[in-house]
């Protein structure tokens, strides 16, 4: 049964990429094995290079190893002698990592062969594409790993206005009656009797 699919693997950029990396990881450890190290390695030391006494976390993000590999390949590196680790003064917990003399020295002898790898890669590549595919690579990894913008906070609400009761006024107080005033009684007037008249008698 035929298939269905219109899905071309040479027009996948993420396929294009994969094979395009596993041709560049042959040439360099072709190349790297004359000076004794993996690519792996060499990304570790290069990462080191100038950047004296970075954290393992520096290395994760500057390399793209994660974190459980590159933690053991920094023990066995420091083991062979290339690098050291020592307590970090601005973190008791981290471990700042340097270069070591016989890690230096195999950075400078693998350092050529990198750029002839590098070099073949583009053989066949005219130098302006060249810059654009190191343009277009350059910026669609620094945009994979920007760190993802938070979404701003929503405002607070305004608080609501707060209604401001009047108090109501309070009750006047009733006057309190007049205690009434007894009404004086009026003096009943004493009936006026006319006295009588005294009769003289007669002489």
């Amino acid at each position: 049964m035929a298939s269905t699919t219109s899905f071309k693997l040479n027009k996948s950029p993420s396929h294009l990429l994969h094979r395009a990396q596993q041709i560049a990881a042959n040439h360099s450890a072709v190349a790297l094995k004359a000076a004794g190290v993996t690519l792996r390695q060499f990304s570790v030391l290069a990462a080191l290079s100038g950047n004296e006494g970075v954290s393992q976390s520096d290395l994760v993000n500057a390399t793209g190893i994660d974190r459980s590999t590159l933690a053991d390949m920094v023990a066995r590196m420091e083991k062979a002698g290339l690098i050291k680790r020592v307590a970090s003064k601005a973190d008791a917990r981290a471990k700042s990592v340097s270069l070591m003399a016989k890690g230096r020295k195999a950075l400078e002898k693998a350092q050529p062969a990198v750029d002839a790898a590098d070099a073949a890669l583009f053989d066949a590549m005219p130098k302006t594409k060249q810059d654009a595919l190191l343009s277009g690579l350059s910026k669609l990894v620094e945009d994979a790993e920007a760190p993802v913008a938070k979404p701003a906070a929503a405002p607070k609400p305004a608080p609501a206005p707060k209604v401001v009761t009047k108090a109501k006024p309070k009750p006047k107080a009733k006057a309190k009656p007049k205690a009434k005033v007894a009404a004086k009684a009026t003096p009943v007037p004493k009936p006026v009797t006319k006295a009588k008249p005294v009769r003289r008698k007669k002489k």
